[in-house]
């Protein structure tokens, strides 16, 4: 009989130890973190250096969580636990801005304009991806995403021969159905309408220009005119030509067109296009 009180002390002890321990595991699920830590890695295009990146987090139902300002090799912080689309753009391009931010599948990069016209700035360094269905899970073990941001700028560059002209002070190049913004998820088309671009000629060797243009891309009907402004301040603009056809014959990464502009008088002017593969650029007048 002396044994009972200890069998009973026993098992009395090991119910207080089991309590304890389900108290403890309670204690340890209500204090965990109801949100998780992301971590986002930017890798930007060979040869390229940006000031630094810019990220947009998505929540599950679409809406804008939280716009970052970060450094060029990524980001990391906290979020409430959920499923992420995550966007991401440089922070310094150049003639282009981010616009309709309040929804991912609206969110583009846009061209600047000349005040009052449909005359679109050449852009410049505009690098942008995203991704969808990132998860965050609660605690302290993160979540990982590197983004790729893609060059979204294609550069078009003009040769220029204008035969037995005399009296040129200077020449420019105009195109019509430029596109003006694209998405940042995957830098296709948005779709807007689009616009025209000019260009100044730069006098070369031979009595030849060039000049060159910094675009989004084209869609349309794509008219290609040169203005030519003579010393005594007179101009002559060239009958336009449609070069649709040809640039959409063109290989991806690009090529050379040629056609010849006739000015209203029947002088002519020679003109090569070559169209480079997807990279920032850099020519004359604003192109960047």
């Amino acid at each position: 009989m002396k044994k009972i009180p200890y069998i009973t002390g026993y098992v009395g002890g090991l119910l207080l130890s089991v309590t304890a321990l389900v108290g403890c595991a309670e204690r340890e699920l209500s204090e965990r973190p109801a949100d998780g830590v992301l971590k986002i890695d930017l890798v930007w295009p060979d040869g390229q250096s940006v000031a630094g990146g810019r990220l947009w987090l998505y929540g599950e139902d679409g809406s804008l969580h939280r716009a970052i300002d970060c450094a060029a090799a990524g980001h990391e912080c906290r979020v409430p636990a959920g499923t992420y689309t995550i966007l991401a753009a440089n922070s310094d391009c150049a003639n282009a801005d981010c616009h309709r931010s309040e929804s991912w599948q609206e969110h583009c990069m846009k061209a600047g304009s000349e005040a009052g016209s449909n005359t679109l700035q050449h852009v410049g360094k505009v690098f942008c991806t995203g991704t969808k269905d990132v998860t965050v899970l609660r605690g302290n073990r993160p979540a990982e995403v590197t983004l790729c941001p893609k060059n979204t700028v294609k550069r078009l560059h003009f040769r220029i021969a204008p035969e037995y002209i005399a009296d040129i002070a200077d020449i420019n190049v105009r195109m019509t159905g430029i596109v003006p913004s694209v998405r940042l998820i995957d830098g296709s088309d948005a779709g807007e309408p689009t616009g025209e671009v000019t260009a100044a000629a730069e006098s070369e060797a031979d009595g030849l220009y060039s000049a060159d243009m910094s675009v989004f891309g084209w869609r349309g009907e794509n008219l290609v005119t040169a203005t030519v402004r003579h010393t005594d301040g007179s101009k002559e603009t060239t009958v336009p030509q449609d070069l649709s056809e040809r640039l959409g014959r063109l290989p991806e990464e690009g090529g050379t067109v040629d056609l010849t502009l006739a000015l209203p008088d029947g002088q002519e002017i020679a003109l090569t296009v070559t169209v480079e593969a997807w990279e920032s650029g850099s020519g004359s007048g604003t192109v960047i």
